[in-house]
């Protein structure tokens, strides 16, 4: 499988990811953010024969129940698309893995467990699609990600 296009995350500050860039007090941020990075979208494609190989991710803190739907829909979208431009999907498939962090104590005779401090939902989409433009089926996934963001988003802010 020939890689075509390395990680491509897209940074909350906007800055290309692929250049080390100083802030604003001269320090070097980091090349590359790591993949959990909560709200940071990553995507890598694969150019194998004529089918493009695609894979996302995104990492959602304390995310919203009606996730699973909102994925969903989003890459019923995003299917509808590349049929409509011509192209072919062999596959696409999601995972979703939630995640939580407790605090359990003992102190004298009596354990105590505190509620979950941290939440976090973890998106995986990897996609086989032919007969479309690798650029194309990129955007493809990477808006599917993107829109479920949002909408976690704006649940959040209600």
């Amino acid at each position: 499988m020939k890689k075509s296009s390395g990680d491509n995350c897209s940074a909350r500050n906007g800055l290309d990811p692929k250049t080390a860039q100083n802030d604003m007090c001269g320090k070097k941020l980091i090349r590359f953010r790591p993949k959990d990075t909560p709200g940071v979208i990553c995507i890598e494609r694969h150019s194998h024969d004529e089918a493009v190989e695609i894979s996302g991710s995104l990492t959602i803190e304390n995310g919203a129940a009606e996730i699973d739907a909102w994925i969903e829909e989003e890459l019923g979208k995003a299917v509808n698309k590349i049929k409509e431009s011509g192209g072919v999907v062999e596959l696409i498939k999601a995972t979703l893995t939630v995640t939580s962090t407790s605090t359990m104590t003992i102190s004298g005779e009596d354990p105590m467990a505190k509620e979950p401090t941290q939440k976090y939902a973890r998106i995986l989409l990897s996609a086989v699609l032919s007969k479309v433009e690798p650029k194309e089926a990129e955007d493809a996934i990477r808006k599917t990600l993107a829109e479920v963001r949002t909408k976690i988003r704006e649940e959040k802010g209600k």
